[in-house]
């Protein structure tokens, strides 16, 4: 697969407005992350969706994460377990330095975060907050970057200071009907978060491309062009070995919904023919023979040459970011 490029990588990485909780009573929701004197020092102007204007007194220290809604948006709110789609600007908190950020409106690319991941640190900042809302989060480098990353030249206990703009939202895993199983197409076990286990039948692959329908979602149906978010795992049928999950990296990602024959930035030829004409919220599972995957001397190294590719891959939702 070729997935669009972010200007930030996944956990490697108006006027003052007076804070409110991180937590939204509308939905009931407990937010992962309080509140505390380290975010509500964070000042931000600007509008919600462009690059923020953010001082704060440095240096700014924090010994564990604080969230602030700065603004509270009017959209859906984004419960544990859902992906939030968000622009984000990352500060050094000790002298108040912007460090990286997101495009904005002027590249549609945004981060996804899952808000259930124990792990995500960025993805719990933003459980119960509503889309539309902009959200400050402190905390350190280790749980943003894990400890002593050679690519961050700040120590693990410095504090980072992010601003995010929430954009969207989307499940967290496929939520369409279960369907029949297909004769002849790998089995597939759900782990209780949606992580496909995905098993081979003993068996000659086939040598057309088979699609099948697991769960069948009734959101919008994916055209052509469309900008998918997805998760997904892709392995191979002769050694069932993976060679690549969104799953393991514990966010979604946005591929275009077009061959990459037609289009530099699309997918794999079959893994396109599948994704396209599918329903938001469905589980969908393909096999692809060779003749519709990479061509010759264009495969990862981690898929041997002429193998069938195997990929189980939710609809999550359409990326509807405006591109310039």
């Amino acid at each position: 697969m070729r997935r669009t490029s972010g200007l930030i990588a996944a956990a490697v990485l108006v006027s003052t407005l007076a804070a409110c909780g991180a937590a939204d009573e509308r939905s009931g929701c407990t937010p992962f992350v309080p509140q505390g004197d380290a975010s509500r020092a964070v000042n931000v102007e600007g509008d919600v969706g462009s690059q923020p204007t953010v001082t704060f007194p440095t240096p700014l220290v924090t010994e564990a994460g604080q969230a602030t809604e700065v603004v509270r948006g009017d959209g859906e709110v984004i419960s544990r377990g859902e992906v939030a789609d968000a622009q984000v600007s990352l500060y050094n908190g000790e002298d108040g330095q912007l460090l990286t950020a997101t495009g904005y409106q002027e590249n549609p690319e945004v981060i996804l975060r899952r808000t259930a991941s124990a792990d995500d640190s960025l993805g719990k900042a933003l459980a119960c907050t509503a889309v539309g809302s902009r959200v400050v989060y402190t905390t350190t480098v280790e749980e943003v970057y894990g400890p002593d990353n050679p690519q961050i030249p700040l120590e693990n206990n410095a504090t980072i200071v992010a601003v995010f703009d929430v954009e969207d939202a989307f499940p967290g895993r496929a939520n369409g009907a279960p369907q029949l199983g297909q004769n002849g197409m790998p089995a597939v076990v759900l782990a209780p978060n949606g992580r496909p286990g995905i098993s081979v039948p003993a068996e000659e692959p086939p040598t057309d491309l088979r699609v099948a329908v697991l769960r069948q979602g009734n959101g919008p149906e994916v055209e052509q062009g469309d900008r998918v978010v997805l998760h997904y795992t892709g392995l191979t049928w002769d050694d069932e070995q993976i060679f690549d999950s969104s799953w393991e990296a514990g966010v979604p990602a946005t591929f275009t919904a077009v061959s990459f024959e037609d289009d530099p930035a699309g997918i794999v030829p079959g893994l396109a023919e599948a994704l396209i004409g599918q329903n938001v919220g469905s589980q969908v599972i393909a096999v692809i023979p060779p003749e519709q995957g990479y061509p010759e001397g264009q495969r990862p190294a981690a898929i041997p040459e002429g193998s069938t590719m195997v990929f189980v891959f939710d609809v999550l939702g359409i990326d509807q970011s405006p591109v310039e």
